[in-house]
C-alpha cells in the first residue's frame, strides 16, 4: 500500500488533543485541547508559530465554514468563530443547561451539515447522543451511546460512521443521497475482538477506507469499506485520539493524541500531534453550509 513515515508535527504536550482539521483555504492545521479549553493552529511548515486561543467553555469539535470562519462545537452549543479576531457568535445551544454534559466528537458531512456528539462528563453508560445540524435545524440522530466518537462520512457509498468507544465497536448508518439524512438503523461495521480497545476519531479517504485512531493501543489502523484491516501504523503516543488529512494535496495524515500520566514524563511524545507522510488517497474536509 505505502511505507509510512511518522514524525512529530507539533511537540506541545496537549492534555487531550482532539478534532484535527486542515483548513484547505488557509493551508493551516487546527485542533483543540479539550481539557485546557484551547483552540490551537499552525501552518504545516516546521518554522511556523503555534497559535493558541483560550475558550470560555469546553471546546471539543471544529469544522471550517469559509476563509474567515470556523464552526465550533462546545459544551454549550454551536458557534460561528471568526479566525482573525478570535470572536464567536452563538448559532444555537445544545444541552447547555445540563452541567454533567459536554460535547465530544464532531465533523462536517459532505452535504454541508455538521454532526456533534455529546456525553456525560463521567461517560455514564447510555447517556451519549449524536446530533446533526443541517439547514438551520438540529436533530438528534443517535442515542443510547456512552463515548460517541469516530464521526466520518463516505458519500459515494452513502454511509455515515461512528464509534462507541465503550463497546469497542464501529457502526454505520445509511444516508439519504439528496440530504445526507440517516435513513436506516445503525448496524455494526467493525467489532474489535479485544474489548479493552477504544476506537476513537476517524476519517475516510477517497477510496472509502477508514483511518482510525485507536486509544490505548498507540496506533492508527486503516480499514477497507468492507471492514478488512489494511494497515496498522504505530505511534509513540499510547493514546492517539483522532485523524485528519492535510497538506497542500491532502498527502499527510495528521493525528492528535492525549497525555498519559502512567507513562514516564520524559516520554514527551505523549500528547503531541503526529504527521504521517505518503498518503495517496487523502481528501479535504468539506465546509459547513450555514
Amino acid at each position: 500500500m505505502f511505507d509510512p513515515s511518522v514524525t512529530i508535527f507539533e511537540s506541545t504536550q496537549n492534555q487531550l488533543a482532539e478534532s484535527p482539521l486542515w483548513h484547505p483555504m488557509l493551508n493551516t492545521f487546527f485542533w483543540v485541547d479539550i481539557n485546557k479549553k484551547l483552540l490551537l493552529s499552525k501552518k504545516i511548515h516546521s518554522e511556523s508559530q503555534l497559535k493558541t486561543v483560550n475558550m470560555p467553555d469546553t471546546l471539543s469539535a471544529i469544522a471550517w465554514i469559509d476563509e474567515q470562519h470556523l464552526l465550533l462545537g462546545t459544551s454549550t452549543g454551536l458557534y460561528k468563530y471568526h479566525i482573525n479576531s478570535s470572536t464567536r457568535h452563538l448559532i444555537l445551544n445544545i444541552e447547555n443547561t445540563q452541567l454533567n454534559r459536554r460535547s465530544n466528537d464532531g465533523r462536517a458531512d459532505p452535504w454541508g451539515g455538521f454532526w456533534l456528539s455529546t456525553m456525560d462528563v463521567n461517560a455514564k453508560k447510555g447517556d451519549g447522543k449524536i446530533y446533526r445540524y443541517y439547514k438551520h435545524q438540529l436533530k438528534a440522530v443517535v442515542s443510547g451511546l456512552s463515548i460517541p466518537n469516530g464521526l466520518c462520512f463516505d458519500k459515494p457509498r452513502l454511509r455515515g460512521y461512528y464509534c462507541d468507544s465503550l463497546t469497542s465497536c464501529i457502526y454505520v448508518l445509511d444516508l439519504d443521497e439528496q440530504t445526507g439524512e440517516p435513513c436506516s438503523e445503525p448496524h455494526v461495521f467493525y467489532q474489535f475482538n479485544n474489548t479493552d480497545v477504544d476506537p476513537d476519531g476517524c476519517v475516510t479517504d477517497q477510496l472509502g477506507n477508514l483511518w482510525l485512531a485507536v486509544w490505548g493501543m498507540g496506533c492508527v489502523i486503516c480499514l477497507s469499506p468492507d471492514g478488512e484491516l489494511i494497515k496498522t501504523i504505530k505511534l509513540c503516543a499510547i493514546k492517539p485520539t483522532c485523524t485528519a488529512f492535510g497538506g497542500e494535496n491532502a498527502e499527510l495524515l495528521l493525528v492528535t493524541s492525549a497525555f498519559d500520566e502512567s507513562i514516564n514524563n520524559t516520554v514527551t511524545e505523549q500528547g503531541a500531534v503526529f504527521k504521517i507522510s505518503g498518503i495517496k488517497n487523502g481528501q479535504f474536509e468539506p465546509p459547513v453550509l450555514l
